[in-house]
């Protein structure tokens, strides 16, 4: 017998679940991503590496800037390209701007719900309208910063290989600076609402981040340090989804905002540092749904990081300065912590075009992981629970992971 959820809702993209069921006890789950495939690999096949960060910007609405940064950082690795520290605090400012936008969105519209016992977030705003338009004052928050560093909201094409096209002037920086320590009280609610959140998805026991914060040159794990991604990284095509599925050294495994700050909470900054220093225990236990409570805290650090970043700038001075980037032939590799977790780009270069291209996005690498915590809820309420409570519990699992499906699904065959 199999049981059937409806498409997840409140959560980005088409996807579903099938509960596999043998003499009355749960034999699997499989989680399948039905939306169709985008070929963005193969798009990019023969395309000037010029072009590539703006094709890449749009896999995504939601966290386009990781996509542009972290083909950005590909190419400038594989053509031997150094960017000055002002750049890459400002390509980090971006990227803090997205974690901002996406986690609020995350949290304050499609979990609170969860917690309030509403269907949505618009029922929660009849009682609780305060508190979804502190969600939408930090989201929007997060977009200005996209907007400022990105070009646009959605889809910008102004991170450059090298440089940006357009850089921001000092009075954008002190506007962010001055929002940032506005913004950091609704962020500590945030985490005092989220740190009562119930134990569910069963515990993940393996963690994968980049090693550094939000970018890096390596993967770290809680097993080992500085890895590639091909080294340990395993993925294989499910014959029921559109999208891989990952296994670190044949076991599934974590990304995102839990296994950050497991992995890398000595990189918090002051105050969200204490939070996480409180809530330590907890989150250590590894239950999934405390993927939600690291996020909030995850506000608080890109809050206090954001104004840290537009404080140096504006300290230090800074005059626009875009590298130049030459034609040629190599091989990189771009890691960026987007809000969901580990993103990569691969690339290898010949003349200055795309010869060969592989993107992993954080929600492929948590597929197999995604298919163990609903497994894992299955057979704890299969039996025990009436069908429809089994059913909510599912989808409130695969909400814990902040799923980005739309992004899961660009694989190209060989």
């Amino acid at each position: 017998m199999i049981i059937e959820t409806r498409e997840f809702t409140r959560v980005e993209g088409n996807g579903k679940a099938e509960i596999v069921i043998e003499e009355n006890e749960v034999k699997d789950v499989r989680v399948k991503i039905v939306e169709g495939p985008r070929f963005f690999e193969l798009l990019t096949l023969g395309r000037d590496f010029w072009d590539v960060p703006d094709l890449e910007a749009r896999i995504c609405a939601i966290c386009y800037l990781s996509h542009s940064v972290a083909s950005v950082l590909a190419i400038e690795r594989a053509l031997g390209v150094e960017v000055p520290e002002k750049t890459r605090l400002l390509r980090e400012l971006g990227l803090i701007g997205e974690l901002i936008e996406s986690h609020s969105l995350h949290l304050y519209l499609l979990v609170a719900p969860d917690l309030f016992g509403y269907p949505d977030a618009i029922r929660l705003a009849t009682k609780h309208g305060e508190l979804v338009k502190e969600g939408i004052a930090l989201k929007a928050f997060g977009n200005r910063i996209r907007d400022l560093i990105g070009g646009r909201e959605i889809h910008g094409i102004n991170v450059k290989p090298g440089g940006f096209g357009r850089w921001p002037g000092r009075e954008e920086l002190e506007a962010i600076e001055r929002e940032a320590k506005a913004l950091l009280t609704v962020a500590k609610r945030a985490v005092r609402l989220f740190s009562g959140i119930g134990e569910y998805g069963g515990k993940a026991e393996l963690f994968v981040a980049t090693d550094g914060y939000l970018t890096g040159d390596s993967l770290i794990s809680n097993v080992e340090r500085n890895f590639q991604y091909f080294e340990r990284i395993e993925e294989r095509p499910p014959v029921y989804s559109f999208a891989k599925q990952s296994l670190y050294n044949g076991k599934p495994f974590l990304v995102g905002s839990l296994a950050r700050l497991l992995l890398k909470a000595e990189s918090l900054t002051p105050t969200a540092k204490r939070l996480f220093e409180e809530n330590r225990e907890r989150l250590e236990a590894g239950w999934v749904s405390y993927n939600n409570l690291a996020q909030a805290i995850e506000l608080v650090y890109a809050l206090e990081r954001a104004g840290e970043i537009a404080k140096t700038l504006l300290d230090k001075g800074f005059e626009p300065e875009n590298v130049p980037v030459e034609a040629g032939d190599g091989e990189g590799i771009g890691y960026v912590e987007a809000p969901r977790g580990v993103l990569v780009h691969h690339y290898r270069i010949a003349g200055g075009k795309i010869e060969h291209s592989n993107i992993i996005t954080p929600t492929a690498f948590n597929h197999a992981m995604m298919e163990g915590a609903l497994l894992w809820e299955a057979r704890n309420l299969y039996g025990n629970a009436p069908e429809d409570e089994l059913l909510r519990r599912l989808e409130e699992t695969v909400r814990a992971f902040d799923p980005c499906i739309s992004c899961s699904v660009h694989f190209v065959r060989g």
